[in-house]
């Protein structure tokens, strides 16, 4: 083959499987064993590179082994020792909140430069299934030039080289390895992991070459990227050896070790394709398996960020890092998506359990000195009932502000009933649905239809497993799910809702009563129940005067294997478009099932109901009905020791709502969304700060450092503008990177700040104490 071929670039590397099939220590010991193979490497051959890909993994090593910092500092400024994509843990990319994804890359990146001095540049996210539209501008923003993926290409685009453009219009370079993510394989006695699902090619000169021709269908004369890889994938001693003699061949293209940023610098993208949608989600059945741990990461999140805000607006500083780390690591894709074995699920609710109690005690460490009060840390105005609802209490506070608390009488009520406020009308059966929901303002009906009672939870068989929705084995249908190969895919013969019911509603008693004139309560009990399979369940109902939410929260006794509970809404929304709610926008997805973040939404031009959850990302819309999973009795015995992951004996809690609206009413939905995932904060009343922010929504207020760091969003389809009001003692400001460090000196703030800001645009900005 003549050199004037495109070149190759050889990336050895390795995925770390925080945890997966074994628990999380037996992956760090092994991780252990990776990097100091790779250094020895780098030391024997200068030419040598090694990329190491979450932060977490290179910390374990960095301090179990302090007697090598001196080298890996010196092959981090040689080029040898690179980091990608150097998250503190490579998450699932959609089901995390947008800022759980810019402190992944912040505190992985600190990390690395405090240590090493390096500066990531690429995002590799090899092994996960899906990428919403809004990476492209927190990559960005967090200094990353590439994105380099490989599950989940859309088949009627599978591009290598293209440019991403994202929501907000912020584009970034970026590479699918149409290959996968293992490549090449050097000549080792080293046992592979997990090779029954990854495949390598051999490090020869034909290993090489049949690569080198199923990538060029893909990347055209572009230079070719392989790495050499793959889970846990322990670096060969032979690698330079045979380097050495394929650069010798002359029927070999030009070849040679790299990194992914160095080889994607010899790409001419600006002469690319520009794609501007979503690789949306495959292997489905991870959006609801072992549920609770999409619970414990969403209850995580709002913790922290209420804890944050409240400490601002004290202006006492807390150091909640070492509980962002526990969050950022378990949102490591297998962990997030249950998809590991017993003995990780037993440590990750252990850690989430611990790290829950010890940000209880920063809570009370800034309750002190004052009488008891909740904090409302969104800067909108909020209306809820507290948490005890053993003594109905209604809680309204204007934004970043506490709130008055007003006791409710509580007594009993009638059902049938009807519900009224300035939203909707609600007419309740004596089984507790909603039979008639009439949105106010466009008269519009968004609930009639006696065939499936509105809110009704659905019992199905589901014989798929950890990842697989349904069915089982997949490998009968690839079509269907994707595995380890890369997906350019025709999903439209996804299986939907049309699986047949195995059990409906099962309600047997339903009770009312009325918290003073501000909220009707309904208590649905029941059992679904199917041959000798029951789950019993309680279902409480909550519509508020002063809300246009009507929330849900549901109990089930965890009692079968191989289920799957669903809620069903059948809405009167004809030709609706279907959204998902994604970090800092909205985006239409249609019919099947995608992980949604906090909300969807079915409206048409009149009217819409959006269904808002709580960690239950498993969201869909078929012919007009809303359905969101709850939970799912499934395992993986095939692969590994699975049997918690059936949840037996679990007793489970699930809150989700509706909001009824008019069309056009994205504001709306974005705060109650919101308002919903982010609760008051009991505390103690003590002068507050005085930030106030309108115009825009919140996506953290946080103590870094010495100075406060806001990230302010706009998640609508217009321009707005976001004002804040600062506290006296705060004398300047400076923008920020998504990094949440200044992008140039400071300047007086005045007092106040206005910021414009784009569609679907987040933007940072550091508080300081004194004047330049």
């Amino acid at each position: 083959m003549p050199n004037n071929n495109p070149p190759i670039a050889v990336v050895p590397t390795f995925h770390h499987d925080i945890a997966y099939l074994q628990p999380e220590a037996v992956y760090t010991d092994l991780a252990d064993k990776i990097i100091a193979k790779a250094l020895v490497l780098m030391e024997e051959d200068e030419t040598y590179t090694f990329t190491v890909e979450q932060a977490y993994a290179f910390a374990c090593y960095w301090q179990r082994h302090p007697e090598q910092h001196a080298a890996m500092v010196n092959f981090a400024h040689r080029g040898q020792l690179r980091f990608a994509p150097g998250f503190w843990a490579v998450p699932d990319m959609c089901m995390p909140s947008g800022e759980s994804l810019y402190m992944q890359a912040t505190l992985g990146r600190r990390l690395l430069r405090d240590t090493v001095g390096a500066y990531p540049q690429t995002a590799l996210v090899a092994d996960c299934w899906g990428h919403h539209a809004g990476l492209p501008q927190i990559l960005t923003q967090c200094g990353y030039r590439y994105y380099t993926f490989s599950r989940c290409m859309e088949r009627d685009f599978a591009v290598e080289n293209f440019r991403w453009q994202g929501l907000d219009g912020s584009v970034i370079n970026t590479h699918w390895m149409s290959t996968a993510y293992a490549g090449i394989s050097f000549p080792d006695n080293a046992a592979a992991v997990n090779a029954e699902e990854l495949h390598w090619e051999q490090a020869s000169r034909e290993g090489f070459l049949k690569l080198y021709d199923r990538n060029r269908a893909h990347c055209g004369d572009d230079p070719q990227i392989m790495p050499a890889g793959g889970d846990m994938k322990m670096p060969a001693a032979s690698s330079p050896a045979v380097m050495r003699a394929l650069q010798a061949d002359e029927q070999m293209p030009p070849i040679g070790f790299s990194s992914f940023e160095q080889a994607l610098d010899g790409i001419d993208f600006a002469q690319k394709p520009v794609y501007d949608k979503e690789f949306i989600s495959s292997l489905k059945g991870t959006f609801a398996t072992n549920i609770w741990i999409k619970q414990f990461n969403r209850q995580m999140e709002s913790t922290l960020y209420g804890l944050e805000a409240l400490s601002v607006q004290k202006n006492r500083p807390v150091d909640l890092t070492p509980y962002w780390q526990t969050a950022l690591k378990n949102q490591f894709h297998d962990i997030l998506c249950g998809t590991v074995c017993d003995a990780a699920l037993e440590q990750v609710k252990a850690e989430y359990v611990d790290a829950l109690a010890g940000l209880e005690q920063v809570r009370q460490s800034l309750a002190t000195d004052g009488a008891p009060a909740y904090f409302n840390p969104l800067p909108f105005a909020v209306a809820a009932l507290a948490e005890d609802r053993s003594a109905p209490c209604l809680l309204t506070a204007n934004g970043l502000d506490y709130a008055a608390a007003t006791p409710l009488p509580e007594k009993e009520a009638a059902l049938p009933a009807v519900f009224e406020n300035e939203w909707y009308t609600a007419a309740l059966d004596a089984r507790g649905f909603i039979t008639r929901l009439t949105e106010k303002q466009t008269g519009a009906l968004l609930a009639d239809n006696p065939r499936i009672p509105f809110g009704s939870l659905l019992l199905q068989a589901d014989n798929g497993d950890n990842w697989v929705e349904f069915e089982y084995p997949w490998e009968e249908d690839a079509t269907l799910y994707t595995t380890n190969v890369p997906d350019p895919y025709d999903r439209s013969a996804l299986p939907t809702h049309k699986r047949a019911f195995l059990a409906r509603c099962g309600v047997q008693k339903a009770t009312a009563r009325r918290l003073g004139d501000e909220a009707l309560e309904i208590t649905q009990t029941g059992v679904l129940q199917y041959w000798i399979t029951k789950i019993p369940f309680t279902t409480r109902v909550t519509l508020y005067r002063s809300s246009p939410r009507i929330e849900y929260h549901t109990e089930i006794d965890s009692t079968a294997r191989r289920v799957r509970l669903r809620v069903a809404f059948p809405a009167g929304v004809s030709q609706g478009r279907v959204r998902h709610q994604i970090p800092f926008g909205l985006v239409e997805r249609g019919e099947g099932p995608q992980p949604a973040g906090m909300l969807m939404d079915l409206q048409n031009e009149t009217a819409g109901l959006a269904l808002l959850n709580r960690g239950l990302p498993a969201n869909n819309t078929e012919q007009g009905i809303m359905m969101l999973t709850l939970f799912r009795s499934v395992a993986m015995e095939y692969k590994c020791q699975s049997e918690l992951s059936y949840n037996l004996g679990a007793h489970l809690a699930f809150d989700y709502a509706l909001v009824p609206h008019a069309a056009g009413a994205d504001e709306t939905l974005w705060r109650q969304a919101l308002a919903f995932n982010r609760p008051f904060v009991a505390t103690t009343r003590q002068p507050l700060a005085g930030f106030e922010v309108t115009g825009a929504q919140l996506a953290a207020l946080r103590f870094d450092g010495d100075r406060v760091f806001m990230r302010l969003f706009n998640g609508l389809d217009e321009p707005v503008v976001a004002r804040v009001r600062l506290p006296a003692h705060l004398q300047a400001y400076a923008l920020a990177d998504g990094l949440m460090e200044p992008e140039g000196a400071p300047v007086p703030a005045a007092g106040a700040l206005t910021l414009p800001l784009g569609p679907h645009k987040a933007r940072g900005v550091c508080f300081y104490k004194e004047q330049p």
